[in-house]
């Protein structure tokens, strides 16, 4: 099953396989505030248990929807926009671990928060203090990624990086580009996506450039494996792309922004 933020539509859609067309899970309602409505999503995750994770950015709060829930529920910020640990400021993308701890990527507070199940105040990990491109530094952070052993990934856009943080470590590893904005094979334009697969080989999606970027354990270069020919819609194009994610059997799946498609690439 694949869940899409359609933005403009104020919704998640979940498409299932082989289907043509998608179900709404949350929102759909118009833009509002209103437990059954959204305003500007701009990142969902799915848990093991179905639930719905949406980062609900104009209205500065996460929303979980329980399977075939009506209206969803606020588990993170919705006190209003601020930056303070029970605020949000732009949430963007999201990551929910097993244990239930919500990583957010609080973009315009230039950090990543966590939130424990349950809890009415978050924990800054990464970032939080003035936007720049030092070590314990972001800027307008926006793809988040938590791997199996707890460390965080940051799809760092304005800096043009990624960056590591080890769990308990105030200070990140760049692990990709920081070599300026470019189309080099070792340099990002607004990298807005990150995900790390159990070889820990990084798919980093490059939106500047129209293309996903594949970065093997401790490479300095990436690879271009999906676009990388022009904006376009053709089958071989991205049109501003928003998001990777990466199956078991290592398909690279991307929501195509301009083409209003979501493209699968073996």
């Amino acid at each position: 099953n694949i869940y899409i933020c359609d933005q403009g539509n104020q919704r998640v859609q979940r498409w299932v396989s082989g289907a043509t067309s998608g179900v709404k899970v949350a929102g759909g309602n118009g833009y509002g505030s209103a437990p059954n409505q959204l305003t500007n999503p701009a990142g969902v995750f799915v848990d093991a248990s179905g639930n719905v994770y949406v980062s609900d950015n104009s209205n500065y709060r996460i929303q979980k929807w329980a399977p075939s829930a009506s209206t969803g529920t606020t588990v993170a910020g919705g006190n209003g926009l601020g930056a303070n640990t029970n605020q949000l400021n732009g949430p963007n993308s999201i990551f929910v671990d097993a244990s239930g701890n919500m990583y957010i990527s609080d973009q315009y507070n230039n950090r990543i928060i966590k939130w424990a199940s349950s809890a009415s105040t978050g924990t800054i990990v990464a970032g939080g203090t003035r936007n720049g491109p030092i070590p314990n530094q972001l800027n307008l952070p926006s793809g988040v990624f938590v791997d199996a052993a707890g460390n965080l990934y940051v799809s760092d856009v304005a800096n043009q990086r990624i960056q590591k943080f080890v769990p308990g470590v105030t200070n990140g590893t760049t692990v990709a580009g920081g070599n300026g904005e470019g189309s080099a094979s070792n340099q990002f334009l607004r990298p807005n996506s990150v995900f790390v697969d159990a070889s820990n080989n990084m798919y980093v999606c490059d939106d500047g450039n129209n293309q996903i970027q594949k970065w093997a354990p401790g490479a300095t270069t990436g690879t271009t494996v999906a676009g990388g020919n022009g904006a376009g819609t053709g089958a071989d194009q991205l049109y501003y792309p928003q998001g990777v994610f990466v199956d078991a059997s290592n398909n690279i799946y991307t929501a195509d922004v301009a083409g209003h498609r979501v493209q699968k690439w073996a």
